[in-house]
């Protein structure tokens, strides 16, 4: 499944500055009681291997949610009730912009392995063993931003419009190669390709 959009940015976390540990910090519900954001906006972006401690009510829940660490979401498996109060400790990424680009396109893709059986009946059957997504994108070349952080791992974010709702889809990527062209009397550019590391997610 191939997604492709107008504008991006690429984010990095600030390099002189350390993560910024937090302390039973509100959330936001959304309709439903099952996805909860970090209300504070500079806290929503959680490294990846910050350990994240969850709380209902005061109580410390170790199971029944998952974590998107782009965009400081808590999903839970099952709605809370609406009078449930969901706080979140731990730290989060100081993030600073590092470029933008426009004509990007973003691959999901999927692994499978063969899982055939006598029970089959004769029909190859697979199971998928892993996902992942990546993509590419160009920009006009500036300078070295995209070029010194190759390698490094980045928050990407992928518009998907231009209106106020800011719709994108977000996740960690590592960018994998930068390239720079220059034609005679044009404006030289760039293209990246970069691989996610972990999930991409929707914000529509």
């Amino acid at each position: 499944m191939a997604i492709s959009g107008m504008v991006g940015a690429v984010f990095v976390s600030d390099k002189d500055t350390a993560p910024v540990s937090f302390s039973n910090e509100p959330t936001t519900s959304s309709a439903g009681y099952i996805r909860y954001q970090i209300t504070d906006p500079d806290l929503r972006y959680w490294p990846k291997d910050a350990v994240i401690t969850v709380k209902v009510n005061g109580i410390t829940e170790t199971d029944g949610f998952s974590l998107e660490r782009t965009g400081g979401f808590v999903v839970f498996d099952v709605p809370l009730d609406a009078e449930d109060v969901v706080t979140v400790s731990g730290e989060a990424l100081t993030l600073v912009e590092c470029g933008g680009f426009f004509n990007w396109s973003v691959d999901a893709e999927g692994d499978s392995e063969e899982c055939t059986t006598y029970a089959s009946n004769g029909w190859r059957e697979r199971k998928q063993v892993q996902k992942g997504w990546g993509g590419s994108a160009e920009s006009y070349w500036g300078d070295d931003r995209f070029f010194a952080n190759i390698g490094d791992l980045m928050v990407m974010k992928l518009f998907v419009d231009k209106g106020e709702a800011q719709s994108c889809l977000e996740g960690f990527a590592l960018i994998t190669s930068d390239n720079l062209e220059s034609a005679k009397d044009q404006i030289i550019t760039e293209s990246i390709d970069f691989t996610g590391t972990g999930p991409l997610y929707p914000r529509l």
